[in-house]
């Protein structure tokens, strides 16, 4: 939560003052009595008359930075900033997905979304039309491209005693040719020949 909460206050802090004036308005609409302060009544109440029901009642804890039982507007920030982004949910187990995740990249190639936490993505609970996934940050770095990447390059599995032995190297490689074929994937959609 302490990163989401940076990115929050990184936001507020480089936004126009129309945007810091909505936010400190979003605040006052949860803080009901006025005491600059938010309870977990008011907290849960302006939760289920705004209709985010879905959202997990725990989250007044996560947010509750300093734990003094109360939201500032900061930590309140937070939970905006939450709400306006991270709207994106496991299709398998239907956790909120806060972090790293993985995405269907030709879903995500178009213009929508599969996504999978890292949980059912590594033990493969999941069951889709695609197979190609990357996560979230390496999904983003691939839509740039890597420098002297080579999409002509041979797509081969080694040998079963080359990956005990180098496993490290096995597994940057995979990511390698995972970034590659995405690129692939990618000029193709476009129409473009990577001839």
């Amino acid at each position: 939560m302490e990163e989401l909460r940076r990115a929050a206050v990184a936001y507020y802090n480089n936004s126009c003052p129309d945007f810091q004036n909505k936010a400190w308005e979003f605040f006052k609409s949860m803080d009901t009595d006025g005491d600059g302060r938010i309870r977990f009544a008011e907290f849960n109440q302006f939760l289920h008359w705004s209709g985010y029901g879905f959202v997990d009642r725990n989250w007044f804890v996560h947010l509750d930075a300093n734990r003094d039982g109360c939201l500032d507007f900061w930590e309140v920030l937070t939970l905006y900033y939450v709400l306006k982004t991270r709207g994106v949910w496991c299709a398998q187990c239907h956790t909120q997905l806060h972090g790293l995740y993985f995405t269907c990249v030709e879903c995500f190639d178009a213009a929508c979304s599969y996504d999978l936490c890292s949980d059912c993505y590594s033990h493969r609970n999941f069951s889709h039309y695609h197979s190609l996934f990357l996560d979230s940050f390496v999904l983003l770095r691939s839509k740039l491209g890597t420098p002297g990447q080579n999409v002509n390059m041979a797509i081969t599995q080694p040998a079963q005693n080359e990956i005990s032995s180098n496993s490290a190297n096995f597994w940057l490689n995979a990511l390698d040719v995972a970034l590659s074929v995405a690129n692939i994937a990618q000029t193709l959609a476009a129409g473009c020949s990577i001839m």
